[in-house]
């Protein structure tokens, strides 16, 4: 049997080769028929292809050696915080008596989980209050060299058995029945593929990917191909002016749904960049928020480089919240990240000191405390929600 490198040896091979298969009638630029595929398969393709998808395979995706950074890179300060506010609302939530089990979904190399565990083990010494709870972390990840990576962070923790790595289809089977589970997705949702769509001439139409004359991929229109992408139009509330593209993140917030139709007691912790349906769709964004991200660098071309530079988009928080909530979880906490972390004593680390030397420890701290609060206003830009599922009977 040829296996599907075999068959198609690039990932530009396999996206041609998935267009001529599916073959949907596709509108050009200049009026011309195209064949095509809807944007949401080209990206799905892009991230995720099993052989040559942007997650699934090559060197780690974050850091200096990568493509962009996480908030858990700017120092230590964001897990420490996160791990703070996770300890005290577990035991506000679930009671001081638990092993909480800990999902970093998408955790990358583990840095974040590390952040955590180290923030929990320091604060073991003193075992009153939150003290009598403890943590174990699985961190799944998609990506191969993701998880030799985490497995080379968290080594000690895994050797104390209070750490995993796992890919998506495992989790299921390393949670303890019976254990309250914390759900952490940092910078996650916006990786879900999403379904673009544009009003023209007062029809909604769907963008899609054809092959251009001479190789590459160019930018299409198509009836749009999922029904439930005019049913959410209606639900949000939006009225896209004529000429204007939104994303649809359809994946993303059935999985968010999913976790919370599905966990019995949990706390749901979604921190991205996005905003409001209302923001999101404003005449001041007649393109979209659909951006790419190659060494560092944004640019909104997604059909250069396919399957060598991440595809995302801004997370739509109104429609994640109603997704959620209509599986019976409460939202208790959501605003920017940069409230998020004040809250939970992030101010408090910052220390005075006379130290002339730049990289000293305590200057490159608060050095990283300011640039998470100020930097390009990134922390305004990320929100942090937070979901409450618990389907115990009210008398316990």
């Amino acid at each position: 049997m040829v296996n599907a490198q075999a068959r198609h040896p690039s990932l530009p091979a396999a996206i041609a080769a998935s267009i001529e298969e599916r073959g949907l009638r596709g509108i050009a630029a200049d009026g011309s028929e195209l064949s095509a595929i809807p944007f949401h398969q080209y990206m799905s393709l892009c991230l995720y292809h099993p052989d040559f998808g942007y997650y699934r395979s090559g060197a780690p995706k974050v850091g200096r050696d990568g493509d962009f950074y996480t908030s858990s890179h700017i120092g230590e300060a964001m897990g420490e915080r996160l791990a703070s506010w996770l300890r005290r609302t577990a035991f506000e939530r679930f009671g001081g008596d638990e092993t909480v089990e800990v999902l970093d979904w998408g955790g990358g190399t583990g840095r974040l989980s590390r952040q955590m565990l180290d923030a929990w083990s320091s604060s073991e010494a003193d075992r009153g209050g939150e003290g009598s709870l403890s943590f174990v972390v699985t961190v799944i990840d998609g990506n191969p060299s993701h998880r030799r990576e985490a497995e080379r962070e968290l080594a000690a923790y895994i050797r104390e058995g209070r750490a995993r790595v796992a890919d998506e289809t495992e989790w299921e089977r390393l949670v303890v029945p019976g254990r309250p589970v914390v759900v952490a997705a940092n910078e996650l949702l916006d990786a879900f593929p999403v379904h673009r769509l544009v009003r023209e001439r007062g029809e909604l139409r769907e963008w899609g990917v054809a092959c251009a004359e001479g190789g590459g991929f160019v930018p299409c229109r198509m009836e749009p191909t999922e029904p439930r992408l005019a049913e959410w139009l209606r639900e949000e509330g939006i009225g896209l002016l004529d000429g204007q593209t939104v994303e649809a993140n359809l994946d993303g917030a059935a999985w968010a749904a999913a976790l919370a139709g599905g966990l019995e007691r949990a706390l749901l912790v979604f921190i991205d960049y996005g905003d409001e349906t209302a923001e999101l769709t404003g005449p001041h964004r007649m393109d979209g928020t659909l951006l790419c991200y190659r060494e560092h660098r944004a640019h909104n071309d997604p059909y250069v480089w396919p399957g060598e530079q991440d595809l995302t988009a801004h997370v739509n928080f109104s429609h994640i919240r109603r997704c959620v909530e209509r599986q019976g979880a409460k939202e208790i906490w959501y605003g920017s990240q940069k409230r998020f972390l004040v809250e939970a004593g992030i101010l408090e680390q910052l220390t005075a000191h006379g130290h002339s030397d730049p990289f000293h420890p305590v200057a490159r701290r608060n050095r990283a405390i300011r640039q998470l609060l100020l930097s390009d206003g990134m922390s305004e830009l990320f929100k942090v929600q937070v979901f409450l599922v618990d389907r115990r009977p009210k008398s316990e």
